[in-house]
């Protein structure tokens, strides 16, 4: 008797942490709701989760506890953030009887099915994507592509998860999208840009201050410039593919950010610590985790394309080039520096000239990971702002000056700065980190000549407003706070 109330209790404890349940008998939601993405005129992807549970677990649980070790020796190796571990044997611990499944702020994955149902705003009929099996071993993940979108329309979205054909009553979340102009319609445009948001620098229990602030300027696209996640950084450092869909998860489940993405059209860069540690690049391994299985776990967390860098137009007067800054870089470890190290790679500097050239939108705007003019702090070397990429630098904003209603957004930097290039004009703005809490780097009270604007300590965003006039259009460019509010605007 005593081994069968043993037994009962086990099983128990069990189905309160979601680690097993009956065949069949378990629910599935959607705790990090769904993207969408790679929005075109006529095309969109749904990015959609099964989850085990409808919200994330408690942000007081159980912690994993990371262990790395050396491969040869067997010694243990200190973790410290911002590095990547070589050449170890990774070991995590949880409580007895728990897996990573009921990690703290955690919202494990499930199997089951999803589909997506849309209709252009206030039409009779919807549309629906056929079910989809979702599996653990994509992490509960399934893309839906729609396709024959109407151009400039807003769209009705519902996405249902369900366990299977014989479940009547499907998880469902709604949202909304807009669907790209034409490149010959001339209508007013809104996006949104951000950067670096660390699951340990919230600045509200349900998430960031920015997302609602972002959404109440509905805006038509955002742009996330990457630093999405922090493997390498905080209590659990990210050595193992399962940790790094843990950090991904328990980030998107915040629902400041979850109601944001359903409502807005996304588009994702990648960087350095959301694909594998500070300043990797293609060469570098950390702990279970190569730089290639980094990148395909971006791809499976944001419906990346398999190109990253890319060039989208948003109506007649707004073209936007994402660029690619960590896939081509020489590693920071190469010998002399000779011939002069590359950031973006020729191919792909060569496929940016070319689309430059061949844009006739009013307003050519570049996204990109890490800064082009700068200024930034003389001890370090990851972007053409550095001393160690300076004549690929110089050549970039000379190409980049031919255009004079050109504008460049960057993200990484933690502080926010409008600067313009004393060379070549060119003008940089720098978005700022998510949270004031994350805020730093730049520790100079006085501005460098460079400066048209600069803001440090604090946490914000960026806005773009394309406006239709008489005579054309115009572009005003804002830096906000993290409520909103606009502390520096210039229009062109």
């Amino acid at each position: 008797m005593k081994k069968a109330a043993r037994s009962v209790r086990r099983l128990v404890i069990s189905l309160t942490l979601g680690l097993v349940g009956p065949a069949g008998a378990a629910e599935v939601h959607q705790a990090t709701g769904f993207k969408v993405v790679n929005v075109t005129s006529t095309t969109a992807d749904i990015w959609t989760r099964v989850t085990r549970r409808a919200a994330a677990n408690p942000a007081d649980g159980p912690l994993p506890r990371v262990e790395a070790f050396e491969v040869k020796t067997g010694k243990p190796v200190a973790l410290r953030e911002n590095r990547a571990f070589p050449d170890t044997r990774i070991s995590v611990h949880l409580p007895e009887r728990m897996d990573l499944g009921a990690a703290a702020g955690g919202a494990p994955a499930a199997t089951g099915q999803t589909r997506v149902r849309f209709r252009v705003a206030g039409a009779a009929a919807w549309s629906e994507t056929p079910w989809q099996q979702a599996g653990l071993e994509r992490d509960g993940i399934v893309v839906h592509a729609l396709s024959a979108l109407v151009p400039a329309a807003r769209y009705e979205i519902v996405v249902q998860a369900r366990r299977d054909a014989n479940d009547g009553a499907p998880d469902e979340q709604s949202g909304e999208f807009k669907s790209a102009p034409l490149p010959d319609q001339r209508l007013p445009v809104t996006f949104c840009v951000m950067t670096c948001q660390k699951y340990e620098r919230l600045d509200r229990p349900d998430g960031l201050a920015i997302y609602p602030a972002m959404g109440a300027l509905r805006p038509d696209f955002f742009v996330n410039t990457g630093d999405a996640v922090y493997y390498d950084q905080g209590p659990v450092i990210a050595l193992t593919p399962a940790l790094a869909r843990y950090h991904w998860a328990r980030m998107f489940a915040l629902p400041t950010l979850r109601d944001f993405h359903r409502n807005c059209t996304s588009f994702f860069m990648k960087d350095d610590h959301d694909i594998l540690s500070n300043d990797c690049g293609p060469a570098t391994r950390s702990g279970e985790l190569t730089y290639a299985e980094g990148v395909r776990l971006f791809r499976e967390q944001t419906a990346l394309p398999e190109k990253a860098n890319r060039t989208f137009r948003w109506g007649r007067d707004l073209q936007v080039w994402l660029m690619e800054g960590r896939d081509y870089r020489t590693p920071d470890w190469a010998e002399n520096r000779t011939p002069a190290p590359t950031l973006w790679g020729r191919e792909q500097i060569k496929w940016l000239g070319e689309t430059l050239a061949a844009s006739t939108a009013t307003f050519r705007v570049i996204f990109t990971t890490v800064p082009v003019v700068g200024p930034d702090r003389s001890n370090k070397d990851d972007n053409y702002a550095n001393a160690g990429f300076a004549v690929e630098g110089k050549e970039i904003r000379e190409l980049l000056a031919r255009y004079p209603t050109l504008t460049v957004i960057t993200g990484d930097r933690h502080w926010q700065y409008v600067s313009v290039d004393p060379a070549t004009s060119v003008h940089e703005w720098s978005v700022g980190p998510s949270t004031a809490a994350h805020a730093g780097g730049w520790e100079e009270k006085i501005p460098r000549p460079e400066h048209r604007f600069l803001r440090t300590g604090q946490g914000g965003f960026l806005s773009g407003v394309v406006t239709p006039t008489a005579t054309g259009a115009s572009l005003e460019l804002r830096l906000h706070d993290v409520d909103g509010r606009v502390v520096y605007r210039e229009q062109k």
